[in-house]
């Protein structure tokens, strides 16, 4: 993950790192950790890409709040500008909500109750592609390789 901060400005990464940048080459190691790393370096980019230009836009639009108890020599601290917008976000409506419905959620999983037809759908829809994929990646190669339970 890439996070600059520059004259109080989040600086987004200018693309997409390779996968894996300077890791194993495919042949070098276990799949399983190849397609972990490199879904960790997707993750990473979603991140830097999406999630913190967002943070970054609302912590813009609250400047002198955030700003207020950071010292000069940290204001491009990403670390230490996050964490006082998340100390301020801690106190605003929604993150109370939020808290109240992951106790709802946590809850209805916990009885069975929780219907998750309607949360992330697409993402939900891609994990189950990786997975079967993955899983007849290795089926196909199961009489070399043996079932992957080291315990047997």
């Amino acid at each position: 993950m890439r996070h600059q901060k520059n004259l109080c400005d989040y600086c987004p990464p200018s693309g997409p790192k390779p996968p894996v940048p300077c890791g194993p080459r495919d042949w070098e190691t276990h799949p399983s950790w190849i397609g972990g790393m490199e879904a960790l370096n997707a993750y990473g980019d979603w991140v830097s890409s999406f999630v913190m230009p967002v943070a970054f836009q609302w912590i813009e639009e609250h400047k002198p709040e955030v700003y207020a108890s950071i010292p000069d020599e940290l204001r491009d601290d990403v670390g230490v500008v996050i964490a006082a917008a998340f100390k301020l976000v801690k106190e605003l409506p929604a993150y109370m909500r939020g808290l109240e419905r992951s106790a709802a959620y946590e809850a209805a999983l916990a009885d069975g109750t929780f219907d998750p037809s309607t949360t992330n759908p697409v993402w939900t829809g891609i994990v189950k592609k990786v997975r079967t994929s993955t899983e007849e990646a290795f089926a196909e190669q199961s009489s070399l390789l043996g079932d992957g339970d080291a315990k047997k």
